[in-house]
Order: C-alpha cells, then structure tokens, then sequence
C-alpha cells in the first residue's frame, strides 16, 4: 500500500510555467502581425506617388491662391468652388512650408488621417474597453476607405479626425458635462460646418439618437424601477406561501 501510494508523487510535472508558452508565444506572434500590418498601413499613407486626379488638383490649385491681393484670391476659389473654407486654409498654410509636390500635399492628408487613431482609440475605451480600443485602432488603420482617403488631396481625414474629436466631447459631456467639455464639442462641430457640407447629415443622425436618448433612457429607467418595486413587494409572500404548502386532506 505504501509502495503504491508514493510512486506517483516520484514523476513530478515539470515547471508550472511551459504550460503557459504556446499561448504566449502566440499572442507575441500575433501582436508582431498586427504591428507589421499597422506600420505598412502607416507607410503606405506617406509614399503614395500617383498622380494628382481632378479633385486633388482642384483643391491645391484653390490652397495655393494668395488670401489677399488684387488679383484672384483663396475666397474667389471657394466662391467658383462651393467649398467650405478650413480645409483649404490647412491645406494653403502646409504648401506655405512644405511646397505642392505630390508627395508635400498628399502627407498633409496621410499626417491628419493617422492621427485620427489617437482619439478614435480614447473614445472606444472610454466607451468599451481597452481591448475593443485596440481592435478599433487596427481595423481603422487596415481600412481600405481609410488608406484610400488618407492618400487623398481631399478633406476627407480632416472630416475623420474632426468627427473622432466631437465623439470624445460628446461622451464628455454625456458623462460628466463641463465647460470644457462643452467648449470642445462646440468647437468640433464649427469645424466640421466648415470642413463639408455632408456634415449636416451627421448632425442629423446625432440630434435623432440624442433624442431618443434623452427620451427614451427616463421612461426605460422609470420602467425597469416600477417593475423592481413590484418584485420586491411580492417577494416576501413567496417564503410564505411556499412555506405554508399544500395543505392535506385528513
């Protein structure tokens, strides 16, 4: 009996923590992919080298105007152009710095739209949690749209950036509303009034959800407690009923 009981205890197991290395060397590999891709998706923003279409030329033609003089101006541009003025005004001082070559234009635009990451992450883990932040900062960085438009001589990112910011102000204020809070969401939606004009359908879609946040939220509340009390007013008739039992015949 004493021979048997302590065989088993003479083939140890071996150290307690092999059993962890797949899967940590797997989750290494795996963030070595994922970096791999969000760093080429960084690179592939700044070393787009194709030529400017009619839309991206249109927009340095209209950025490098002088702001004043009496020749044609930056305004006179907009007016022909129909365009909202702050991203020409961004896009008129970085040709100021760096020249209007393809590359020099096109980097303003790839510049605006990786930095559209940072509070794009804030948010999902103000909003999730740091893990679904993660995942949105890959998805968003992978996105075809998102390569597309970052290479693009456009407003487009400064529209992602800007909308991404507003999002942070406005969970803010919905969570603890400030001055500042308040300030910066003001200041966001000023500047995408004046980024594009397709704004006012994401004003739109924004004012319907608060809305029905504002109404909706109180009567689901009021409901929930109402439904709450009444459980808890009949809960104390169940031990007693239930301790009470069928009553038998005699």
């Amino acid at each position: 009996m004493t021979d048997v009981a302590v065989r088993p205890a003479e083939q140890l197991p071996g150290p307690v923590d092999r059993v962890g290395d797949a899967p940590d060397r797997a989750g290494r590999v795996f963030a070595a992919v994922v970096g791999v891709l969000v760093a080429a998706a960084v690179i592939v923003r700044f070393t787009a080298n194709q030529a400017l279409w009619l839309d991206e030329a249109q927009s340095v033609a209209i950025a490098r105007l002088p702001l004043r003089g009496s020749g044609v101006t930056l305004w006179d541009g907009l007016l022909q152009d129909g365009s909202p003025p702050l991203y020409y005004l961004v896009l008129h001082g970085w040709i100021t710095v760096f020249g209007e070559s393809n590359l020099a234009v096109r980097s303003l635009s790839a510049l605006i739209n990786t930095a559209a990451a940072w509070p794009l992450f804030l948010l999902a883990r103000r909003v999730v949690n740091a893990r679904a932040a993660k995942v949105t900062v890959v998805l968003y960085l992978t996105s075809p749209f998102a390569l597309y438009f970052g290479t693009e001589t456009r407003m487009y990112s400064l529209i992602v950036l800007l909308t991404a910011l507003g999002g942070l102000a406005m969970e803010r204020v919905l969570r603890a509303p400030s001055v500042r809070s308040v300030i910066g969401l003001a200041l966001s939606t000023g500047c995408l009034a004046l980024t594009h004009y397709w704004f006012l359908y994401l004003l739109l879609t924004v004012s319907v959800w608060l809305i029905g946040l504002l109404t909706l939220r109180p009567w689901y509340r009021a409901r929930h407690a109402r439904r709450s009390r009444q459980l808890s007013a009949a809960s104390p008739n169940r031990p007693a009923s239930s301790a009470a039992g069928p009553v038998s015949a005699p």
